[in-house]
């Protein structure tokens, strides 16, 4: 059953709208540019580090289904297939922070580096020609992985061939392994070497994570919304909301297990190259944003996610998801902006309007890519629930 035949009129109105929304929001944040480009750049690479998670985070969704199987991508296996294919849109978007890395990235001051020994010995690693480079490769991976096993699951949606499916999965598995790693990378370049003179090896770990969790909510809340409608609502049962309830539970807890470590160990630690880090995001008012991600974004989701009453009730899943995706481009906010906001917590409109801009585009798109093919994929191997009946 095609989109165009059920939920065509409502994904129409959501993308038209998606667009205009996007558009005028993205041409405000461009007028701040001519106003002051120092705050557009630092809101550009907020908003392209926050909208950018749900195209990545496709990706990492994808792999991980075709490696470990189970009924809950089956749902939103459109979805995800959607997702990852809006990463040529991000290669895109993320041109403009290559001329703008002077002023985004202390790195590149031959000054700073001169002062700061740390800095100036990663100088073979950390110089624009080799930070254009590597972001470069990330995505012609990420394209090629995926696009790659997406045509494969094609082929295998056409032809029901169980060798193929099988390929599929013995390649999905080093492709995760792939993923894995390019996207840590692609963090420690993009945001953590905001702050050149500090490292940490957890941190691309919790971003990618985080990543991932954010593009869950979506789905999640994606799922909900189109559930009472064909094809969903004969086919999406309670269990598979469940499911990817479960999921989301997991990765708020690895989000929050491996933020914990990173903060005891630098605590413990007490090292002057390392606590400037927490220092900054915890004075100057940035402490506030701190307390809350850390009860809002854990605490209340991880209590709320233990229970069945809230996992099998799709109204308050989908109120859930749609709040971890509010904190989720907080604690994106408190990771980016105190970089360049360390003596007092700031908020620019462009801030607003480039997360806006961005996502608009973004789901403009990936409701382009959703409506060239069914909603819900025939026979998929790894559907082992009964297809009669809805979500009730």
């Amino acid at each position: 059953m095609t989109p165009s035949s059920t939920l065509g009129p409502q994904l129409d109105r959501i993308q038209r709208n998606a667009l205009v929304v996007g558009v005028v929001a993205f041409v405000a944040t461009v007028i701040g540019l001519f106003l002051n480009a120092q705050h557009f750049w630092q809101s550009y690479l907020y908003g392209y580090i926050a909208i950018s998670a749900l195209a990545i985070g496709s990706l990492g969704i994808f792999l991980l289904h075709n490696v470990v199987g189970g009924n809950w991508g089956v749902a939103i296996r459109r979805f995800i297939e959607s997702g990852l294919q809006t990463l040529p849109l991000f290669l895109l978007l993320v041109i403009p922070i290559f001329f703008a890395t002077g002023t985004l990235y202390k790195w590149t001051d031959a000054t700073y580096r001169a002062q700061n020994f740390a800095v100036g010995h990663k100088a073979v690693y950390m110089n624009v020609p080799m930070f254009i480079g590597r972001s470069l490769l990330y995505f012609a991976v990420w394209i090629a992985v995926g696009f790659r096993i997406l045509k494969m699951a094609n082929e295998q949606e056409q032809t029901g061939s169980r060798d193929l499916f099988n390929r599929i999965k013995r390649r999905s598995a080093p492709a995760l392994l792939v993923f894995m790693v390019t996207t840590t990378l692609a963090f420690i370049d993009w945001v953590m070497s905001l702050e050149p003179d500090w490292y940490s090896t957890i941190y691309p770990w919790l971003f990618t994570v985080g990543e991932v969790l954010l593009t869950f909510a979506f789905m999640i809340a994606l799922l909900v919304l189109l559930s009472k409608h064909e094809p969903f609502a004969g086919f999406v049962k309670i269990q598979h909301f469940h499911d990817l309830g479960n999921l989301m539970l997991a990765f708020t807890m690895l989000w929050a297990y491996m933020g914990l470590a990173q903060f005891l160990i630098i605590y413990a630690e007490n090292l002057p190259d390392e606590i400037p880090w927490y220092i900054r995001r915890f004075s100057g008012g940035w402490g506030y944003l701190g307390w809350f991600i850390s009860i809002f974004h854990f605490c209340v989701p991880f209590f709320l996610l233990l229970m069945r009453f809230v996992k099998k009730n799709p109204g308050r899943l989908r109120a859930l998801a749609l709040w971890i995706i509010f904190v989720r481009l907080l604690d994106i906010f408190w990771f980016v902006a105190p970089a360049f906001r360390q003596r007092e917590f700031a908020v620019y409109w462009t801030d607003v309007s480039a997360v806006l801009g961005m996502g608009g585009i973004w789901l403009a798109y990936f409701i382009f890519n959703l409506k060239k093919r069914p909603l819900l994929v025939p026979h998929d191997p790894r559907n082992t629930y009964s297809v009669k009946g809805g979500a009730h």
